[in-house]
């Protein structure tokens, strides 16, 4: 009868461990999980201005819209009033890009070459792409000039382009 009493002893003795053992790992296992609070979408910032006016402020567009050569069914803007800045994802899997701009029906592409780099943000965030724009070309419907402020397309809320464009379509 002893034997029997010490086996039982013991198997309460190792399940009680097992439990604790189990217990503490799914406890100390189970760290906070991390949130992502960094922006990872890194977009292309083009500021509208009037042609042969001040450049200090932007201008404002009534409504336009704006899609890809590849996929002009369904646009990244539609309807989009009162715009004065928009932003642009370049396409992560090629080297250049194109945006078509359709301001009251007539429109302009603008065509965007750059050299990509990706760059870790974190362990919580994992990834994110930087560009660094080498060539720019545009169709000359509406938009009258394209200048050059930043090339490098980071994670910062900087314009990277301005548009300028007859007054006609501006709102000032």
């Amino acid at each position: 009868m002893q034997t029997t009493g010490t086996f039982f002893s013991r198997l309460a003795l190792i399940v009680r461990f097992w439990m604790i053992a189990g217990s503490l790992l799914l406890f100390f296992g189970c760290a906070g999980d991390e949130v992502c609070e960094e922006v990872t979408a890194n977009n292309l910032r083009l500021g509208f201005y009037l042609y042969g006016l001040d450049d200090s402020s932007w201008t404002v567009i009534d409504s336009l819209r704006v899609f890809t050569p590849e996929d002009p069914d369904n646009p990244l803007y539609e309807h989009l009033g009162m715009v004065s800045v928009l932003e642009l994802p370049l396409n992560l899997h090629a080297d250049s890009c194109a945006f078509i701009i359709d301001f009251y029906h007539v429109k302009d592409t603008l065509w965007f070459n750059y050299k990509r780099e990706t760059h870790f943000v974190s362990v919580e965030c994992g990834f994110t792409m930087f560009f660094e724009i080498t060539g720019v070309a545009y169709t000359t419907n509406h938009i009258q000039h394209v200048s050059e402020n930043i090339t490098y397309v980071t994670n910062s809320l900087d314009e990277h382009y301005k548009i300028y464009i007859p007054p006609a379509i501006g709102i000032n």
